[in-house]
């Protein structure tokens, strides 16, 4: 008994030997967890830079505090700066911003830019089921890293704001410059700002917004498949014509999905999550019916439409009125045809998301530009 309790002793020793042997070399060989601190950035710098230290466990370093909307004012005077050194109108803080908010602090999960979001949407879209009002484009970026743990101050996010704005303006040759196009387009007149960070990362939106229609009705899209809007455009112009996208109804995207995505959007479905075409086409245009014109509107849309690849319309009801300081719009037509036309050639039943870009020509401007980038869920 005593032998065999002596060849059981001996193994149970040399495993407990070899293992605390084990985790004594894994911990040994085990890096420090460290904390890292932002090198001075100026906007002009190349790339950002970070000095790491152990963490000292004694003494954990405090949280830095960071005023939100201090950062937000801080963002918006670094735009209006470059737009007024490239004599461009100045822009206010819009009242959607938290939707903008809401979009940095999802893609601090990804440390990674996407203007989709993970219910699928863009930036359109999110802004039409925010209840808004005119148009808008999109500008993001994400600074920092997922493998670095950092310490932010207040200091540290505006040199990264700065920055952010600086490449974004000056040196957005990848981007061919659309970032810059975006933040010195003289139709903006209003600005969301989302601005998040963690212990990893720093996101920035930027929603340039377009607003100029007092809307007595908001474009819609009837059961009935009538196509309805009314309002005011705040200075006198010409509604040249209308173009509609179609979006598939948005399904909900994992992290890699989001993080797959492409660098820019556009609209209609032509521009998804996996991939963005150029040359992004609307599915249906409606354009101005006149009074004066001797054909009736079927008449002109069979005659237009025999050498469209998309359904042209000639709306049924298309009146407006112009003064100095605005002008008035009511417009409607039936777009059972646009309906069938995108049930056809998407093997749906023509339910998702059509966008309503409505284009006018300011008096005295050689220059059109968009009122709107508003969303119909026909759904």
């Amino acid at each position: 008994m005593i032998l065999k309790t002596i060849f059981l002793i001996v193994p149970l020793l040399l495993i407990l030997i070899i293992g605390g042997g084990f985790l004594v070399t894994s911990d040994f060989f085990k890096e420090s967890p460290q904390i890292c601190f932002l090198e001075p950035l100026d906007k002009t710098s190349i790339d950002i830079y970070y000095s790491c230290e152990d963490f000292d466990e004694e003494n954990p370093l405090q949280v830095a505090e960071i005023n939100h909307d201090e950062l937000i004012l801080y963002s918006l005077n670094l735009i209006n700066d470059d737009r007024e050194h490239y004599n461009t109108p100045l822009v206010e803080l819009g009242t959607s911003s938290s939707i903008a908010q809401e979009h940095a602090e999802e893609l601090l999960n990804l440390c990674k830019t996407s203007y989709w979001d993970s219910d699928g949407m863009k930036p359109y879209m999110r802004y039409s089921i925010a209840g808004g009002e005119g148009a808008i484009n999109e500008n993001i970026a994400v600074v920092g890293t997922p493998e670095i743990q950092k310490h932010w101050t207040q200091e540290n996010i505006e040199q990264i704001l700065e920055w952010n704005q600086h490449n974004m303006v000056e040196r957005d040759e990848l981007n061919a410059f659309r970032h810059s196009m975006n933040i010195l387009d003289e139709n903006h007149n209003y600005l969301n700002i989302g601005i998040a960070w963690n212990s990893f990362c720093v996101a920035i939106v930027h929603q340039f917004e377009d607003r100029y229609v007092e809307w007595k009705q908001k474009p819609i899209l009837t059961p009935n498949k009538e196509f309805i809007l009314s309002g005011q455009i705040n200075f006198n112009a010409t509604i040249e014509q209308i173009d509609v996208f179609f979006d598939p109804i948005p399904l909900p995207l994992s992290d890699q999905d989001l993080m797959a995505s492409p660098p820019t959007y556009g609209f209609g479905h032509v521009c998804t999550h996996i991939a963005c075409s150029e040359d992004s086409l609307p599915v249906g245009t409606v354009l101005p019916n006149s009074e004066s014109a001797d054909l009736e509107p079927d008449v002109l849309e069979e005659i237009i439409n025999q050498d469209s690849n998309i359904p042209l319309f000639v709306a049924h009801k298309w009146e407006t009125t112009h003064n100095e300081d605005f002008t008035t719009f009511s417009i409607e037509e039936d777009f059972t045809n646009l309906v069938n036309f995108v049930a056809e050639a998407s093997n749906t039943d023509g339910k998702g998301v059509y966008t309503v870009l409505v284009w006018a020509l300011p008096e005295g401007s050689n220059n059109g530009m968009v009122l709107t980038t508003i969303s119909i869920f026909f759904l």
